[in-house]
């Protein structure tokens, strides 16, 4: 019953977060040069987290499945760094009123997302267009990076419980 009850759970996750994309091992597109800065001005690319798992969330601030999705990643994000093996990068994609609207935004939801470091994404050759093939078009647009710096499953949408199942996943595969 229980496994009938997971299963579909995560399909009904599956409809609601679009098709997830799994990349084989082999075909993994190299994410290290992608690039990020902090609120506090603090830059980093995907090759800096070398043998831990990164979760890239592309969201803004007008998208409700985007604002569905924060607290979740706040506690992922959270317990990544307690643990050390998870890096989780909420990267906003807001163009217009950059920063001001993004901190309205977070000063409006504080109790729910206390402690919460967002990025934006870097330009050139650090950016999503030279690294990722082109835009994000969709939000949220999430990507799991493996140990390597490689891409190895994205979708878009949100799902409840979805990020941890794909991560879980992930983890199951030989360092």
């Amino acid at each position: 019953m229980i496994k009938v009850m997971l299963a579909l759970l995560l399909s009904v996750s599956s409809v609601i977060a679009g098709d997830i994309e799994h990349f084989p091992i082999e075909k993994r597109i190299d994410l290290n040069k992608l690039g990020f800065v902090d609120q506090s001005g603090k830059k980093c690319q995907i090759e800096d987290f070398k043998g831990k798992i990164v979760v890239v969330d592309f969201w803004t601030t007008w998208c409700g499945p985007c604002r569905q999705s924060l607290p979740e990643l706040r506690i992922l994000q959270r317990q990544g760094a307690d643990k050390g093996t998870l890096i989780v990068i909420p990267c906003n994609l807001d163009d217009e009123g950059w920063p001001h609207v993004v901190s309205q935004f977070m000063n409006k939801n504080k109790a729910a997302l206390a402690g919460f470091t967002y990025y934006r994404p870097q330009g050139g050759k650090n950016g999503i267009g030279t690294n990722l093939g082109g835009d994000i078009n969709s939000y949220p647009t999430t990507l799991i990076i493996d140990r390597t710096g490689k891409l190895a499953t994205k979708w878009s949408g949100y799902g409840e419980g979805l990020l941890v199942y794909e991560i879980n996943q992930l983890l199951k595969e030989n360092p």
